[in-house]
């Protein structure tokens, strides 16, 4: 009989580290669901990106040449699926534009 009670005793106090370790498990992941949406909120769209580009290119940083490549290169990487972007770009080794024809329109695919 004092086995069985002390097997009794043994669980009972097994119940309050077990209800610890619950709620240390969900308390875990509700922090990482917390990082993980705020870290997505975060997350840069190509639009930020080129506005940062363009910023640098009033302030004289970049030249016009140098932001229509990132340009194209971010309209190239908005179009194409992850293996077409993989492929290395032409861009960097073009000559400058040479006639009004040759610049790009200035228009980006929507998200």
């Amino acid at each position: 009989m004092d086995r069985l009670l002390d097997l009794v005793v043994s669980l009972l106090q097994l119940i309050p580290a077990c209800a610890v370790l619950v709620i240390l498990t969900a308390a875990a992941w509700y922090a990482a669901r917390l990082i993980r949406d705020h870290l997505s909120k975060t997350e840069l769209k190509p639009a930020d990106y080129l506005e940062s580009f363009q910023k640098l290119r009033d302030e004289g940083q970049l030249t016009t040449e140098e932001f229509r490549i990132i340009r194209q290169l971010v309209s190239l990487q908005l179009t194409q699926s992850p293996a077409e972007s993989k492929q290395d770009y032409s861009l960097l080794n073009r000559s400058p534009p040479t006639s009004p024809t040759d610049r790009p329109s200035g228009k980006f695919p929507k998200n």
